[in-house]
């Protein structure tokens, strides 16, 4: 149960940020952590691969079944970025077209290439929103002798 506790503390503060300055900080805190509530565990699901589609290599046979050499694909690529980055909110009729035309390829992508990928096994969504932790600190005088292992 002490490594469930310390899972559900990590997932409910996973988004935190400590405000700390630069440089090397020396931490020695003792807290009393109480923790109401409940989680939910989802069940698993299966899923469509996207993030298993190596990118990278997907533009290369792309790149290569359309007959674009390596540099020319470069030159393109580093074109289309510089002239996007340009551009910005500043896209024009053609270009919106342009967005358009890609939209309704990566839909296309979704719905008949990637939807008929063989699906993959994704661990259930673990849903701390009801957990109510709440957090003290304890002075020197306050410590317990005798501190639980990790």
């Amino acid at each position: 149960m002490f490594a469930n506790a310390k899972a559900l503390l990590a997932k409910s503060w996973k988004n935190e940020s400590a405000d700390l300055s630069v440089g090397r900080h020396e931490i020695d805190e003792t807290l009393l952590v109480r923790v109401r509530g409940h989680v939910e565990k989802h069940t698993d699901q299966m899923i469509s691969p996207t993030v298993s589609i190596p990118l990278v290599s997907v533009l290369a046979y792309f790149w290569e079944r359309a007959g674009i050499e390596r540099d020319a694909a470069l030159t393109m690529l580093r074109d289309a970025i510089h002239e996007a980055m340009t551009n910005g909110e500043k896209e024009d009729a053609a270009v919106k077209k342009r967005i358009e035309d890609v939209e309704s390829a990566i839909k296309a992508v979704k719905t008949d290439l990637i939807a008929t990928l063989p699906k993959m096994p994704r661990v259930g969504r673990l849903d701390t929103k009801n957990l109510n932790i709440e957090l003290l600190a304890l002075s020197s005088d306050e410590e317990p002798l005798v501190v639980e292992a990790a």
